[in-house]
């Protein structure tokens, strides 16, 4: 009976931490998403509302993850005391105070910086964000086909690592 209740233990963990895995695959594409919606309504607001650039964070803060709204009303309130501060900076900043909280690679951390940054742009900036916004579409459509492909992966292997530790231990 011990040993089933080992067994039954080791199984069940094996496979827990392959749940876990998926669900860091999740929370990266489900973040991906977000910083996407929100570029689109900072593009949108710039185009049509023509408020200042804090006002636009703010104003698209609401309704959003807890984690974005953050950011967002950071960088938001940074700029509002220092009208010289450099956004990108400040972004940036924001990015790597919350860098647990965030599933987010290093180059797309770097991507979503430039599209805030040429966001900022005064005048004609359409061209610029409209590259950058391709590169984020692309980049979704890649962690996509990983999520797909990674998440069978973990799956199999959690429970087959948790079998052959079973199978080692008896």
């Amino acid at each position: 009976m011990l040993k089933f209740a080992g067994i039954l233990l080791i199984v069940t963990g094996a496979a827990g931490c392959g749940r876990y895995f998926i669900s860091c695959l999740k929370l990266h594409l489900e973040q991906l998403v977000e910083c996407r919606e929100i570029f689109t309504q900072l593009d949108a607001g710039r185009e049509y509302l023509k408020l200042p650039y804090a006002q636009l964070l703010k104003r698209t803060a609401k309704g959003k993850h807890e984690i974005f709204a953050e950011i967002l009303l950071e960088v938001a309130d940074e700029m509002e005391k220092n009208r010289e501060a450099d956004a990108a900076a400040l972004w940036a900043a924001a990015f790597q105070k919350r860098n647990r909280q965030l599933f987010l690679k290093e180059e797309e951390k770097n991507l979503l910086l430039s599209l805030a940054r040429s966001l900022m742009l005064e005048g004609d900036h359409t061209q610029v964000a409209r590259i950058y916004f391709l590169q984020l579409e692309d980049r979704i459509l890649k962690v996509m086909e990983e999520k797909k492909e990674k998440q069978k992966l973990y799956g199999a292997v959690s429970v087959l690592g948790g079998l052959f530790l079973v199978i080692l231990l008896l």
